[in-house]
C-alpha cells in the first residue's frame, strides 16, 4: 500500500496521471452532487419540506441538508482546492480554500441550531412542549466532537496561514498537522453522516421497521450515505496521491527561500 503513495513508484506517464486525476475529479463531482441531490428530495418530498422555528419538525430537515451540503461537499470541494488548483498562485488556492471553510462553517452552525431547536422546542400530538433531550445518541456524541475539531482547525488554521499570518517556521511547523487533521475531521464526518442517517432510519422509517420491507424514503436516504461514502473515497485518493500535490511555482520558491533567510537572520 505503501507504494501506492510513493511519489518515486511511478506506473503511468504524466499525461496518464493528468487523465486518471480528471476522471476521479469528474466522479467525485458526481458523487457529491448527487448525495447533496438526494438529501434534498429526502428532506423536501419525505419529510415535508423545510420552515424555521415556528414548525421546530420541519426545522430539523435543514440539519442532514446543510451537514451534507456543508461538512460534506463544502468540505470535500476545500480540500480539492490545493489539487485542482494547483498550477495557480498560492494565495488564489488559500482564498478560496478559506472562503470555502467559511461557508461550511455557517452551514454547520445553521445545522446545529436546527437539530437543537428540534429537540428544545418539540411538541407532542396535542400541541404541548415536550423537549427531546439533546446529546444522547452516539451519532451526537461523534458529531459535536467533529464539529469542535473542525472549529478549533479552522481557528488554527486560519491565524496562521490568513490573518494575521505566522512567521514561516511555525507555518511549516503546523501544516503536516493541519493536513493530517483535515483529512481525520473528513473522514469522522462521513462516518458521522452514516451513524445519522441510521439513526433517523430507525426513528422515522417504519416501512422497515414496522412493515418489514424497502420504501423510497429509506431508499433515498440510504444512497444519501452510499454517494456521501463514495465521495469521501474519491477526495482521499485525489488528496494522498503525492504526484497531484501543489508544488511551490518558481516565482513562490524564490520568495519562500528569501523569507526564511530573512526569518533565520532576525
Amino acid at each position: 500500500m505503501s507504494l501506492l503513495f510513493d511519489p518515486g513508484f511511478v506506473i503511468l506517464r504524466e499525461d496518464q496521471s493528468t487523465k486518471l486525476f480528471n476522471i476521479i475529479l469528474v466522479m467525485s463531482q458526481v458523487f457529491g452532487g448527487m448525495a447533496v441531490l438526494l438529501v434534498t428530495i429526502w428532506m423536501s418530498k419525505y419529510e415535508s419540506g423545510f420552515a424555521w422555528n415556528e414548525n421546530p419538525d420541519k426545522e430539523f430537515n435543514y440539519h442532514p441538508t446543510f451537514m451534507i451540503m456543508g461538512m460534506v461537499f463544502l468540505f470535500g470541494e476545500s480540500i480539492l482546492v490545493y489539487r485542482v488548483f494547483r498550477n495557480e498562485r498560492k494565495k488564489f488556492s488559500k482564498t478560496l480554500h478559506v472562503v470555502l471553510h467559511s461557508v461550511v462553517l455557517v452551514f454547520m452552525l445553521t445545522a446545529l441550531k436546527a437539530v437543537f431547536d428540534y429537540h428544545n422546542l418539540h411538541k407532542d400530538a396535542e400541541g404541548n412542549p415536550a423537549p427531546i433531550v439533546n446529546l444522547v445518541s452516539l451519532h451526537s456524541w461523534i458529531g459535536l466532537s467533529v464539529v469542535i475539531f473542525f472549529c478549533i482547525q479552522y481557528a488554527v488554521g486560519f491565524i496562521t496561514y490568513f490573518f494575521p499570518g505566522m512567521p514561516i517556521p511555525i507555518r511549516q511547523l503546523v501544516m503536516p498537522f493541519h493536513q493530517m487533521f483535515g483529512v481525520l475531521i473528513f473522514i469522522f464526518v462521513s462516518i458521522t453522516v452514516a451513524m445519522g442517517i441510521s439513526e433517523r432510519a430507525a426513528w422515522k422509517h417504519t416501512c422497515w421497521t414496522k412493515e418489514g420491507q424497502m420504501c423510497g424514503q429509506q431508499a433515498v436516504s440510504s444512497f444519501v450515505g452510499v454517494f456521501t461514502f463514495l465521495y469521501m473515497v474519491c477526495v482521499l485518493i485525489l488528496v494522498l496521491n503525492p504526484r497531484w500535490k501543489r508544488q511551490p511555482l518558481p516565482e513562490e520558491e524564490g520568495l519562500h527561500h528569501l523569507t526564511s533567510s530573512h526569518s533565520m537572520s532576525d
